[in-house]
C-alpha cells in the first residue's frame, strides 16, 4: 500500500491528479476505465466540479492502491475548510446548551 499521509494539496482531485496519475502515467481514461465508470466522472473529480463519494474511494482505493478512507478524508478535510458556514447558521438553532468548559491545571 502506498503511503499517501504526505501530501494534502487543495482539492482532492488536484491530489489524484499531482499524486497518482500524472507521476504515474495514467490518464483520465485509463483510470475510468480501470475503476468501470465514466471518464467525464474523472474528469470532473479532478476538475473539482465533483466530489468523491463511498463508491468512488472504493473504486479509487482498489485501483489505485491507496485506502477509502484516504479519499474520504481527503475530501472531508476539503469540505470542512471550504463551506461557508454562514449559509445555515440564520436557519439552525441549537438544542442543548454548550458544554462548560473546565478550568485546565498546569
Amino acid at each position: 500500500m502506498r503511503s499517501t499521509d504526505d501530501y494534502k494539496p487543495g482539492t482532492p482531485g488536484e491530489v489524484l491528479q499531482t499524486r497518482f496519475l500524472t507521476p504515474n502515467h495514467i490518464t483520465k481514461y485509463r483510470l475510468a476505465q480501470a475503476m468501470n465508470v465514466p471518464p467525464y466522472g474523472v474528469g470532473e473529480i479532478i476538475q473539482g466540479k465533483r466530489r468523491i463519494t463511498l463508491p468512488m474511494a472504493i473504486r479509487l482505493a482498489y485501483v489505485l492502491d491507496t485506502t477509502p478512507e484516504y479519499w474520504l478524508d481527503l475530501q472531508r478535510d476539503y469540505d470542512l475548510k471550504h463551506f461557508d458556514v454562514s449559509r445555515i447558521r440564520g436557519e439552525v438553532r441549537p438544542l442543548l446548551p454548550p458544554e462548560p468548559v473546565e478550568p485546565r491545571e498546569c
